[in-house]
């Protein structure tokens, strides 16, 4: 596995998957490597390539150096790990691991899909602003159209021109791609496009903060693993999270000092000022009994009382 970081232990979702097909791996690079294992990387049969712009060359060379097969692929989304598997099931070329594969496919999509059922229902129809790069501009993409989320727009900083192609496949080809991750432009496309959930890396997480904006942190400083079918539903449950937290509407609510009304009372109409509920309440009375109190202060040190 090349580009692989086992970003959060996400990589520990796929392991098993590997393990019950039979298929060793001699290493992942470079999350968890040893050097001892590096160094048995030539002997691999096949190789997936993760981050295609971080490491390309290395399974380039490979294959150039000692024949070894490679493509590239994710972990990201029900479907693509199950394409993942039948790569590797189909550069190996073994019937008998095909068979297998197909099994394990089966089996584990209609657990994760009965899982994800009541997340789907939740999330439909949400939209999302996507703003990261890399494999994941277009493998999260697949991930959250899964889910049956609305993706308006992707990052693609350090997107290769294959990545864009893939973009493409799954947005269409007028598909929104950012390279430019400026604060205002990121804010001002939420408002625009009627955004539910910003998805970035940590360091637009103050932007979002302080635009009242949900966000979900995707890059490497997350604490949650995505990968895998395990990892579909631990995404589905950190975005219905993030998207309803109460918190929400507890930001974007205006601060009730902010406003003063005045309730209709008294002779001739007049009124006194209330709180904003419309209601004088305890903290009124006490403000108006302060107030009172600073007057007769005042007017006792001019000597008028």
């Amino acid at each position: 596995l090349i580009g692989e970081y086992n970003i959060a232990g996400e990589l520990w979702h796929v392991l098993p998957l590997l393990d019950e097909l039979g298929l060793r791996v001699l290493c992942t690079l470079s999350g968890d490597a040893r050097y001892r294992e590096v160094q048995t990387m030539h002997r691999s049969q096949v190789n997936m390539m993760v981050c295609s712009k971080a490491m390309v060359n290395v399974a380039r060379k490979l294959q150039e150096a000692f024949g070894t097969p490679w493509f590239e692929g994710s972990f990201y989304g029900v479907h693509d790990v199950s394409r993942a598997l039948r790569n590797f099931a189909g550069l190996i070329g073994d019937p008998d691991l095909t068979r297998r594969s197909e099994a394990l496919i089966a089996r584990e999509e209609g657990r994760i899909g009965e899982a994800l059922a009541p997340w789907r229902a939740k999330l439909r129809g949400r939209k999302v602003l996507l703003y990261t790069g890399g494999v994941k501009s277009w493998s999260v993409i697949a991930a959250l159209q899964e889910l049956g989320m609305e993706v308006v727009a992707t990052g693609t900083k350090k997107s290769t021109e294959e990545d864009k192609a893939r973009i493409r496949e799954l947005m269409g080809e007028d598909a929104v791609m950012l390279d430019d991750g400026n604060p205002r432009a990121l804010i001002d496309m939420v408002h625009d496009c009627g955004v539910d959930v910003l998805i970035a890396g940590g360091r637009n997480m103050y932007t979002a903060l302080k635009a009242r904006i949900p966000f979900l942190d995707i890059n490497q400083e997350r604490e949650f693993g995505y990968a895998g079918y395990r990892g579909m539903l631990e995404l589905a449950r950190q975005l219905l999270q993030t998207i309803e937290s109460p918190v929400w509407p507890a930001v974007r609510r205006r601060a009730p000092w902010t406003s003063r009304h005045v309730l209709p009372g008294g002779e001739g109409g007049s009124g006194e000022p209330a709180a904003r509920d419309g209601g004088a309440g305890p903290y009124s009375h006490a403000a108006a009994a302060v107030s009172a109190s600073a007057t007769v202060a005042g007017a006792k040190m001019s000597g008028v009382s």
